[in-house]
């Protein structure tokens, strides 16, 4: 019984992480704030939450240096990830940024095809031309609006600087334990976007108690359940099979747009969201894992 579960745990996981990753948008809309410094307290709190428990299960012996300096590379990525993201929110809707941001299992692909590491079976790249399909279909609609080409564009920013940070999330957990990678990663990508508010002078402070709720729920929820379970499945899936699994991101969070903010979902995006579910399907029934030995 015990060995079924321990094989389908990190799918049960990266489904969590789906859940918690799609109302990512939905607490970006309801905090009114810079994006910038919706990313920064994304980051600082979620940092804060992450390091009291590393410390209370803080393994015996010290990390190499080369992986912590993996793990701090791939928080200024993950740095770079929120911060455009989160600004192609004022430019572009629900539906349309997070479908966009999430063709990272296209940059991943293509960085795994370069440096000749976990090449995507043939099943798994059928699946990701149809998760393009989508987002062609999907991202086709309201290019004449005003802003909508920066917001867009913002969005894919935000897909390769996440495309970056899976593959050196990888690396990194090779030798790191699980918490040891979060904390760096988080605590890196907090500095990072500190720098950046001060540097660009962006308020970080004063906001509403309403804005303050949000921000600390897409803290525990998107962050720390949502992309922690994210890192975690990375340790045991392959990276273009974690990435092309959260495509299913745009499905659900336009859904939560609709249902909780009522953003209109159109016909093109009913349309690409269906052929991103049968993408998610087809790479669900390969179940690309690993063969290295279990990092947890």
């Amino acid at each position: 019984m015990f060995p079924r579960i321990a094989s389908v745990l990190p799918q049960a996981v990266l489904v969590l992480a789906l859940v918690g990753v799609s109302f990512g948008s939905i607490f970006v809309r309801l905090a009114a704030a810079p994006a910038l410094a919706v990313a920064l307290w994304r980051m600082t709190l979620a940092a804060a939450l992450v390091v009291p428990v590393a410390g209370i299960l803080r393994r015996p012996g010290a990390p190499s240096v080369g992986a912590l300096l993996l793990a701090a590379a791939a928080g200024v990525l993950l740095a770079l990830h929120f911060a455009t993201w989160i600004s192609s929110l004022d430019y572009t809707s629900v539906a349309r940024s997070v479908l966009l941001v999430n063709t990272a299992p296209v940059f991943v692909a293509l960085i795994a095809w370069i440096i000749g590491r976990d090449v995507p079976a043939p099943r798994i790249w059928v699946a990701i031309a149809l998760a393009l399909a989508g987002v062609v279909v999907m991202g086709a609609e309201g290019l004449d609006e005003p802003g909508a080409a920066l917001g867009q564009a913002l969005a894919l920013a935000g897909a390769a600087a996440m495309a970056g940070y899976l593959v050196l999330a990888r690396e990194a957990q090779r030798s790191l334990s699980y918490l040891s990678y979060v904390v760096t990663a988080y605590g890196s990508a907090a500095v990072c976007l500190w720098v950046a508010v001060a540097a660009t002078g962006t308020v970080w402070h004063g906001f509403a108690a309403g804005t303050w709720v949000a921000i600390a729920a897409m803290a525990l929820v998107s962050q720390v359940i949502g992309h922690g379970g994210y890192n975690w499945s990375l340790r045991h899936l392959q990276p273009a099979y974690v990435s092309l699994a959260l495509t299913g991101e745009p499905v659900i969070a336009a859904a939560l747009a609709w249902w909780l903010l009522g953003e209109p979902v159109s016909s093109g995006t009913a349309a690409g969201g269906a052929l991103v579910l049968a993408a998610i399907l087809l790479a669900s029934r390969s179940r690309e894992r690993r063969q290295e030995p279990d990092l947890s």
